[in-house]
């Protein structure tokens, strides 16, 4: 009697305990103890400071929400595999994250085209892309629960530029350059679309590899083509080359970026060169010396943490991890997809990033903010100069 009271007990005990990990059971990526969470990026090649920046920042946040316990018990394993911006590569990662890691969440991937290629089974595989590091419309259109994007688009961004400056600026020779791959498109279109939006048209145009060193061709064709502003679907490296090819050969003209190009690197380029420079951007970028308390202990914290100054990238990656922090706590101890997506879509009026503006999702919009504002180089530093632009 007493063999089969405590057989019995140890059987009610089991199931207590399979019960209390029913749901982990039933969400990849979960487990009793962990949140596995994954990301494809640039660690190398030409983007590199953005992707290594992203997800010291992106593990900064978690590292810090795991010091204290993690969320609801669990703490967050971050998977990072690097595709050094080519295609082949991220699709070869993505498949080890999806189905060997079986990874709960993507988080901050990086590169337009990168992320075209992997989202169909990715998504099929009910794995939410949370927040990649790219403002291509395509990370939120068409509509699907599984997309989210914290800022505005590159479209977005681009045609608000265009509209600046042919309106307020009075250029009417409007140009674009840019890589000749999804996120440079994008960029190409946004400007067409404005520019007929204008009763305009496109006064000249060059495409790139985004791992081109040679503009001189380029900013030739440009010249001659008599431009007067040249919208930028570049990034780091191809952004810099063309601005101080255009300064080596005379010419004096005005190029715009997006926030792919608001960058401490682009504005500190040798101390000055990249001064006059133009970028659209969701964010204010913080500096060491900021005088702003807040800031200042974020950006020492860190130096600290990461061994050496963080640059814009490391700003959002580090938001992106608070963000996704948040969204856990709300989802609660009983982690499902479902439950996580509601969580982020009940999300109001967050400051994901220091200097970046409130996000707000619902049901029906999975993009945080449309906000984006012009941005120039001065003193080797980024100046803000406008409130919200839009078309």
């Amino acid at each position: 009697m007493k063999l089969k009271m405590k057989a019995l007990l140890a059987g009610v005990s089991g199931a207590a305990l399979i019960a209390s990990g029913a749901a982990s059971a039933q969400t990849r990526g979960v487990t009793d103890k962990e949140v596995v969470v994954g990301s494809h990026t640039a660690l190398t090649g030409p983007v590199a400071p953005w992707g290594v920046g992203a997800t010291t920042g992106t593990r900064m946040a978690f590292d810090e929400a795991n010091a204290k316990g993690g969320v609801h018990g669990r703490k967050i394993r971050f998977i990072v595999e690097d595709h050094g911006y080519q295609v082949p590569k991220a699709v070869q990662a993505a498949n080890k994250l999806l189905n060997r890691d079986n990874i709960f969440a993507m988080v901050g991937a990086l590169g337009t085209p990168m992320n075209n290629a992997v989202l169909p089974r990715q998504i099929k595989a009910n794995v939410p892309n949370f927040v990649p590091f790219t403002a291509s419309r395509q990370m939120i259109e068409p509509f699907h629960k599984m997309k989210f994007l914290a800022f505005a688009s590159y479209y977005d961004q681009m045609r608000a530029a265009t509209n600046y400056f042919v309106k307020e600026k009075g250029f009417n020779k409007v140009c674009a350059m840019y890589q000749d791959t999804d996120y440079g498109r994008e960029i190409s279109q946004a400007v067409n679309d404005e520019l007929k939006a204008l009763n305009l048209k496109l006064a000249g145009e060059s495409a790139h590899n985004p791992r081109e060193k040679s503009f001189v061709g380029a900013i030739t064709k440009l010249r001659k083509a008599g431009c007067q502003v040249t919208m930028m679907g570049t990034i780091i490296t191809d952004t810099i080359g063309p601005f101080l090819t255009a300064k080596k050969l005379g010419w004096k003209t005005t190029f715009v970026g997006n926030i792919a190009t608001y960058d401490l690197i682009v504005s500190g380029f040798k101390k000055g060169l990249m001064n006059g420079y133009y970028a659209m951007t969701s964010f204010e970028m913080i500096y060491p010396d900021t005088t702003n308390p807040e800031h200042k202990a974020w950006a020492d914290a860190y130096q600290k943490y990461a061994g050496k100054p963080h640059n814009g990238a490391a700003q959002l990656g580090y938001g992106s991890g608070i963000l996704f922090l948040e969204a856990l706590k709300r989802a609660g101890r009983n982690l499902t997809t479902d439950g996580f997506i509601k969580a982020m879509e009940s999300i109001k009026s967050f400051e994901m990033t220091l200097g970046g503006p409130p996000l707000t999702f619902g049901p029906n919009d999975h993009q945080g903010s449309t906000d984006a504002y012009l941005a120039v180089v001065e003193n080797a530093r980024w100046k803000t100069l406008t409130r919200p632009l839009s078309y």
